[in-house]
């Protein structure tokens, strides 16, 4: 009996796979993490309509709170000011951002420091 397949073709759908599979794997858990969690407020691609919260395009090492067109609670300005994005004032920001600026428009909360690591993380990569 003859081979459906042969062996050219089942190559071909293999490295298709293969293919498929490895562009899925290019999505980092952090970015996946960010999509599901931030993504609703934030956008981090340059020129994204401004959203319910500041784009986060290059936050590390940016000033807090000096996002151009973006309109910031006081409570943010005087818990944040003259600072500048870290991955520890991050990391500080994603466990209580109510702890730094209370009153802040800002109400998520993750308590997984493994979860904000990763979304951290991202942040950094997202120039």
């Amino acid at each position: 009996m003859k081979a459906a397949w042969s062996t050219p073709a089942m190559l071909a759908a293999a490295l298709l796979f293969g293919a498929a599979a490895g562009t899925a794997q290019a999505e980092s858990a952090g970015e996946k993490l960010f999509k599901q969690q931030c993504a609703a407020c934030h956008a981090v691609t340059k020129d994204a309509p401004i959203g319910a919260g500041p784009n986060l395009l290059g936050v590390l090492g940016k000033e807090a709170g000096k996002m151009d067109g973006y309109r910031y609670s006081a409570e943010f300005k005087k818990g944040l000011e003259g600072q500048k994005w870290t991955p520890e004032l991050l990391e500080a920001w994603l466990t209580d951002p109510q702890a730094l600026a209370s009153g802040t428009y800002m109400m998520y909360k993750q308590n997984d420091a493994a979860v904000r690591k990763s979304i951290i993380e991202y942040l950094a990569t997202v120039k």
